[in-house]
């Protein structure tokens, strides 16, 4: 055999398509970050979530989101006075605006009181909707609470607004 009858044996692409490779772009795979990066960078978020769990205290723990969604569900039931002291005690005054609009249904007169002045601070990042109905909350809490403290509070954060 000749050696031109060799080189057409082979499989070689055609000018087509060695025009065609040349025209598209070559497609590479994206390459996997190296294992020890992965690992770094996890080990960077979980340090960053446990330092900002460590300054937010207890409300960072999983414990206070489940005992906050006990107050929601006892709300309006005879649970809800032991289950709100137990919250207060353990916790503290919320700065969740929905549990401390509960909290105002709380029959300790000094905890309202500062329920409301919390909520009286909360009020300029709050919603329209959301002013509004406190206003209206003082309104009817000044008009009718039985509890004299919660009456001049609410009377004193009207005043202010």
């Amino acid at each position: 055999m000749s050696p031109k009858q060799e080189d057409d044996d082979r499989d070689r692409p055609s000018w087509r398509e060695i025009d065609q490779m040349r025209e598209k772009p070559r497609q590479r795979a994206p390459r996997k970050p190296r294992a020890s990066k992965v690992q770094a960078e996890w080990a960077r978020k979980l340090a960053l979530a446990q330092a900002e769990a460590l300054f937010k205290g207890k409300q960072a723990r999983p414990e206070y989101q489940a005992d906050l969604k006990k107050l929601e569900a006892h709300h309006g039931t005879k649970k809800f006075t032991a289950t709100a002291r137990k919250f207060l005690e353990e916790y503290g005054l919320p700065e969740e605006w929905g549990a401390l609009t509960r909290l105002l249904d709380y029959p300790d007169p000094k905890a309202v009181v500062e329920v409301l002045q919390a909520m009286a601070k909360q009020l300029n990042a709050r919603s329209r909707v959301e002013q509004q109905g406190f206003k209206g909350r003082l309104q009817v809490l000044a008009l009718t609470s039985p509890q004299p403290e919660v009456r001049r509070a609410a009377e004193e954060i009207l005043a202010a607004l």
